[in-house]
């Protein structure tokens, strides 16, 4: 570069990364995103089992979880435990009644279990 070229060179202005008019809490800036796919999975309990123990598995083995029957299950939604729900029975069809929304405390302290 030439010196003509270093004395034109001026700073970047950039746009607020928050437009007030926006940001109003509305709950409109979620309007964007609530069409978008997250995969809801309910977890009925979970177990560890070694690969040989997998192997051996065929229809009528029974696997033992680490829940007790009629206790809560979890429920997941893109690898996170948001909130805890019973099982009930929906015209034929199993379903989930929400019992309790898991805070953001509680599940940062299950990511550490």
């Amino acid at each position: 570069m030439n010196e003509k070229q270093i004395k034109q060179i001026k700073a970047v202005q950039f746009a607020p990364l928050f437009d007030e008019a926006k940001s109003s809490g509305t709950g409109n800036e979620l309007n964007s995103i609530e069409d978008v796919n997250l995969q809801l999975i309910v977890e009925l309990g979970k177990t560890h089992m070694k690969v040989k123990d997998i192997l051996k598995i065929k229809p009528g083995v029974i696997i033992p979880v680490d829940k007790l029957a009629g206790e809560h299950v979890d429920v997941v939604i893109n690898g996170s435990a948001v909130a805890e729900a019973e099982v009930v029975v929906v015209d034929e069809k199993f379903a989930i009644r929400i019992t309790d929304i898991v805070s953001k405390q509680e599940r940062e302290e299950r990511m550490h279990d």
